[in-house]
């Protein structure tokens, strides 16, 4: 069976043990400069023989556990922050301090959320290649018709409400909705926004903040949004960041639409009207909203080390990078690099917006690997609210409750070990 590598040539007759294998994963596009970033590695360093495989990024985890618990996995992985943890926790990736440091790889030059999105318990197991966090795009066109002012840098909640309610459209007078106001996105930012987070700390174990007043506060104007206010469109529930299909940004439906710059290339092209961007709007306790972004990670158990690091540090160095910000769906992860790189003259939209928000105060989910599984809890529990089902009182104590309980059963789980 002949095996695909980067470039054209076939490799079955190298023995495996001498190869390194790298996964990625993302979009056609970023799986394919992914190939020529690796390629130009290869023409530079012939005596390193690798293969690349593109994976679907949904079950990366699963099958690069089983590959390791295996003793048969890739050297190399993508792998989104959020899923880092997940492989961290079980001590097969490798620690990638001493590496930086021997090398002189300059920690500061990267936005630190960046870093830290890679870090677990303290150590560093992954480098970031990309990294955003959310901002807004709004429809000019609609602005100017209904004599509403553009968003300001400093603009907050309270405004963004107004906008929305102006440009809330019943264009036909038949008692529904034509244009909606804004399309919020997810409640985490919200959360934050208001001074609020999902868990504390009590001595050395987390946990549920939800009741927290400020986190009851921000998740209700969050679901006022949609109930209250209707300014924005009906969601088939909390964990659907996307609007009902009919009311799309593309189709001039929605007015500001609150994403990160992995929107651009959906957006780019449209020609029905003009659009800007915008920093999501300052809440009671500023602005706070998360990050996005994927990194490469190495096998602790590569029989390559020195090879895979080689390789990496050349997959997220600053050519690499910048050639990743030319996709226009995410920004490099290094400050030198997303000035020159992200920002272009030729285009109409404020892509300076996507590189100052990365100044403020951009947050982390907590990095263990029970988040992602409680984390879905929490917003199962929530979704009678965001529904319309239940007040945002009823369902948030309940998600608390249910917090607690799921904490209470990773703590006692970890103290029978």
């Amino acid at each position: 069976m002949v095996s695909s590598v980067i470039g054209i040539r076939a490799v079955n007759w190298f023995p495996p043990e001498e190869m390194l294998t790298v996964w990625v994963y993302g979009s056609p596009q970023e799986a394919q400069l992914f190939r020529r970033i690796a390629d130009q590695y290869r023409t530079e360093n012939p005596q390193v023989r690798f293969r690349l495989e593109v994976v679907p990024g949904r079950n990366v985890v699963q099958k690069l556990l089983t590959g390791m618990d295996a003793g048969h996995a890739p050297d190399i992985c993508v792998l989104h922050w959020r899923q880092m943890s997940q492989v961290a926790s079980t001590g097969q990736l490798l620690q990638l301090d001493e590496l930086m440091q021997r090398d002189g790889i300059a920690a500061d030059d990267y936005y630190p959320v960046g870093l830290q999105a890679y870090r677990y318990h303290g150590g560093l197991f992954g480098l970031p290649v990309k990294g955003s966090t959310i901002t807004c795009f709004y429809n000019k066109a609609l602005f100017d018709r209904y004599g509403v002012a553009y968003p300001t840098a400093d603009w907050t909640w309270d405004e963004m409400l107004q906008k929305a309610q102006a440009l809330t459209i019943d264009i036909d007078k038949d008692g529904l909705y034509d244009i909606y106001g804004c399309s919020p996105y997810d409640i985490a930012n919200y959360v934050w926004s208001g001074g609020g987070n999902f868990l504390r700390r009590e001595g050395s174990r987390f946990v549920s903040n939800l009741d927290d007043p400020k986190v009851l506060e921000s998740v209700q104007f969050y679901v006022d949004l949609f109930f209250k206010y209707q300014v924005s469109p009906p969601r088939p529930g909390v964990r659907s960041d996307a609007p009902m299909s009919t009311f799309t940004f593309e189709a001039g439906r929605i007015a500001i639409d609150i994403s990160g710059p992995w929107r651009i290339p959906q957006y780019q092209h449209l020609d029905r009207f003009e659009w800007d961007t915008a920093l999501f709007p300052k809440g009671p306790d500023g602005r706070k909203t998360r990050y996005a972004g994927v990194g490469f990670c190495i096998w602790r158990e590569s029989k390559q080390v020195e090879a895979a690091w080689d390789l990496v540090k050349h997959m997220v160095g600053a050519e690499a990078t910048a050639k990743m910000a030319l996709l226009g769906s995410d920004m490099p992860p290094q400050r030198s690099v997303s000035r020159r790189a992200f920002i272009r003259d030729e285009t109409p939209w404020a892509e300076e917006v996507f590189v100052k928000s990365m100044d403020y105060d951009v947050h982390l989910f907590p990095q263990e690997r029970w988040w992602e599984d409680l984390y879905r809890r929490m917003l199962d529990e929530m979704d009678g609210a965001l529904t319309g089902r239940e007040s945002v009182q009823t369902a948030l104590a309940r998600a608390h409750q249910v917090t607690n309980d799921y904490l209470d059963r990773i703590y006692a789980d970890q103290g029978n070990l």
